[in-house]
């Protein structure tokens, strides 16, 4: 996706989605956020982590202007939530990666 070809603006409607990791990640999880935040706010989704109910939780914000990136950023919580390191996990908001989570 190419913000300079398709400048259309923000997207109409918030979206959003939660995920919950387990006890033992709380620590890591507290380190990390705010390497996780700067990431998060150059594609414009806003992310929030509550360590009183155990979730993570992105959404698109005004300055949201690419439609997948809160899919993307989606399986990004996902991936912290499984212990993977953070230097990897953000690499799934590259436009060419992808992955897949198998129970």
């Amino acid at each position: 996706w190419d913000p300079e070809k398709d400048s259309s603006g923000s997207l109409l409607e918030e979206s959003s989605f939660a995920t919950l990791f387990p006890k033992y990640r709380e620590s890591y999880l507290r380190q990390i956020w705010p390497i996780v935040t700067k990431a998060l706010k150059k594609h414009g989704v806003a992310c929030e982590l509550n360590l009183i109910e155990g979730s993570m939780t992105v959404r698109t914000t005004l300055k949201t202007s690419d439609p997948y990136i809160i899919v993307k950023s989606r399986d990004l919580i996902k991936l912290l939530a499984r212990s993977i390191p953070v230097a990897q996990a953000l690499k799934i908001l590259d436009d060419g990666m992808y992955c897949d989570i198998i129970k």
